[in-house]
């Protein structure tokens, strides 16, 4: 099933920090990539031929053409700067003699003396990529590790290419990511592994989600995937992103002649939405103004760089056009919304700012056109190019949520905030379910009141696949976990099936979090949900009428001569036990005689 997401309205953020940039999944914290990593990489433009001299020549152009102004650092070599075969007697790692005379160390020390940082190249096989001999780090690592680190080098790319049958690869990168962590030096580490997989997050600060680019619109299938291409598959993830950590649907192709500028625009303005490395890959000697323009343009890069790390994810899909929206910084009162045509013509596309959790009176700001667009109220619409995005900022008031009851039915549409769900309408007509549910998403509920405590979740779903669990957390999708729902396949994903699950520890207003888990497959769909709240019985209303008479009284005598085996309110003996010595027995009749004879005026009585 592909997955479109067509999210209903509703959608409240309210402290979106806490909500968005702590993963569901581990992620590596070595203090590094704390915004999406910018900078330039030699391969979309120059392949395998690159040299010391041409190097240089860019570190100056990443300076003088304002790319450094504007956040690009950090210079990153590809294949081919090693020499064949790559190591020297002792078998460590040199560059090439000829095209690298001065060694990479004095390449570092000319880029860091520009206020830049040096990247390098690496593959976890036996050779790299261009299959030079001896160039991959495979029993290597600890060594090439120190050897980067020595050289001055900042920043890691490790490739997946010749690689022996059989390897591990999550093994062969977590190696990598030890190695360097013992190199001495700080090196961002990043996995070009050509797909996701949920290992990574906890071991690179970015990692590739998709095959290689190319500088294509759309590539449809090809291993090379155009701009479009990318995009959609590398929304797939939005969930593993966080501070120091980064999906990477792979390099800029912005300026290298093969897309329309409005494509290239839409790259900058996804790849800013997305929160993912802004890598750039052409030629900055000879780039001209309009590509300088789209690379450096600060409004648009400080939303990838804004530093709640939140990937922006799709709300809306109709015919082609798009709406993404990206929460902005702790308050959630400002967000980024890219409008999106996939069409070869121009079309207007609206955003209806319930669907990204506004309302009242909004502000939009153009941050292609560099120009404030007034105050809107219910929606903004704007024509949009083709292969086009207009991107925008818009700002509201903080938008108050009223607490709602954890022990009423909460319809699993209602949420404040999604993480990669949809919604979509029952076709019995019966409302409104959440669906296409994957491994890590999660909806937020905001303000529910637990009163003074619950003691179980049930809930109605329906899968038609092996299921998964419901994992019922308070205030942050890592945060207290008070209980976990089983869901079982049901053979549909409308045939739907009620699950209970004991919950604890949880009393008073909290905001609650739903994150899916299982699989690889969909999951299952949520109907409704709702808490039990433990049994209060009343001491001595034996039938459960809120009162406590004469009926009682005989029902208390009905019990212990045997007639009843039980009261009919759930807690018998919370109930029956009259004295509060935790039996029920004549004792406790003997109190409520003299209970309802006025001698006494409380329960439980102790004589």
């Amino acid at each position: 099933m592909k997955k479109i997401l067509s999210l209903a309205a509703g959608l409240l953020v309210g402290a979106v920090f806490t909500a968005f940039s702590i993963s569901n999944v581990g992620a590596l914290d070595n203090g590094l990539a704390k915004t999406p990593p910018m900078g330039w990489n030699s391969w979309n433009v120059f392949h395998g031929n690159i040299n010391e001299t041409q190097i240089k020549q860019i570190a100056d152009a990443m300076v003088s053409s304002g790319m450094k102004d504007a956040g690009y650092i950090y210079l990153n070599l590809d294949d081919n700067w090693m020499a064949n075969p790559a190591r020297d007697a002792n078998g460590n790692l040199r560059a090439d003699p000829n095209r690298f005379p001065s060694g990479i160390k004095a390449l570092a020390d000319y880029v860091h003396a520009k206020g830049l940082k040096l990247g390098i190249y690496g593959d976890r096989g036996t050779m790299t990529c261009m299959n030079i001999p001896q160039s991959g780090s495979r029993g290597y690592e600890e060594r090439d590790a120190k050897t980067f680190a020595s050289w001055g080098v900042d920043y890691l790319k490790y490739d997946n290419c010749n690689v022996p049958n059989g390897s591990d690869q999550k093994g062969d990168y977590q190696k990598m990511q030890r190695a360097l962590a013992n190199s001495g030096r700080d090196i961002v580490f990043s996995i070009c592994a050509w797909g996701y997989a949920s290992w990574m997050p906890e071991t690179g600060n970015l990692w590739r989600t998709t095959g290689d680019i190319t500088d294509k619109w759309d590539n449809g299938n090809d291993w090379f995937r155009g701009i479009i291409n990318c995009i959609d598959e590398n929304a797939r993830y939005a969930s593993s992103a966080k501070p120091g950590a980064w999906n990477d649907p792979d390099m800029l192709e912005i300026g290298n002649g093969g897309c329309t500028t409005e494509e290239y625009r839409t790259q900058m303005s996804m790849w800013c939405m997305m929160a993912s490395p802004l890598i750039a890959g052409n030629d900055l000697r000879t780039m001209n103004q309009t590509t300088r323009d789209i690379l450096t343009n600060k409004e648009v890069i400080a939303v990838n760089q804004d530093p709640a790390g939140i990937q922006g994810y799709k709300v809306k899909s109709t015919n082609g056009l798009d709406v993404w929206v990206k929460p902005l910084g702790i308050e959630g009162t400002t967000k980024a919304v890219a409008l999106l045509n996939r069409n070869s013509t121009t079309q207007n596309i609206t955003v209806n700012f319930s669907d990204i959790g506004m309302q009242g009176k909004v502000s939009v700001r153009d941050l292609w056109a560099k120009a404030d667009k007034g105050e809107f109220s219910g929606s903004y619409t704007a024509a949009v190019p083709p292969h086009g995005t207009v991107m925008l900022k818009v700002s509201s008031e903080p938008i108050f949520v009223e607490p709602r009851s954890a022990f009423e039915k909460i319809e699993a549409e209602s949420f404040d905030v999604q993480y990669g769900i949809e919604v979509e309408e029952n076709p019995d007509g019966t409302g409104k379910n959440l669906g296409y549910i994957q491994n890590g998403d999660y909806v937020i509920y905001r303000k529910i009141d637990f009163g003074s405590g619950a003691v179980d979740f049930q809930a109605r779903a329906g899968s038609a696949s092996t299921g998964g669990n419901i994992e019922i957390r308070l205030d942050s999708p890592t945060g207290t976990r008070i209980g976990v729902c089983a869901v079982p396949g049901t053979g549909g994903w409308k045939t739907w099936t009620d699950v209970t699950c004991s919950v604890s520890g949880v009393t008073g207003e909290h905001d609650l979090y739903l994150v899916f888990t299982g699989g690889s497959d969909y999951l299952f769909n949520l109907d409704w949900f709702k808490f039990g709240k433990a049994a209060t019985a009343i001491v001595g209303d034996l039938n459960g009428d809120n009162e406590i008479d004469a009926t009682d009284y005989a029902m208390m005598k009905m019990y212990l001569l045997g007639s009843i085996d039980k009261f009919p309110v759930e807690d018998s003996l919370t109930a029956g036990d009259l004295n509060g010595d935790k039996v029920i027995d004549a004792l406790d009749f003997a109190v409520f005689k003299r209970y309802l004879l006025g001698d006494i005026t409380k329960l439980p009585y102790l004589p």
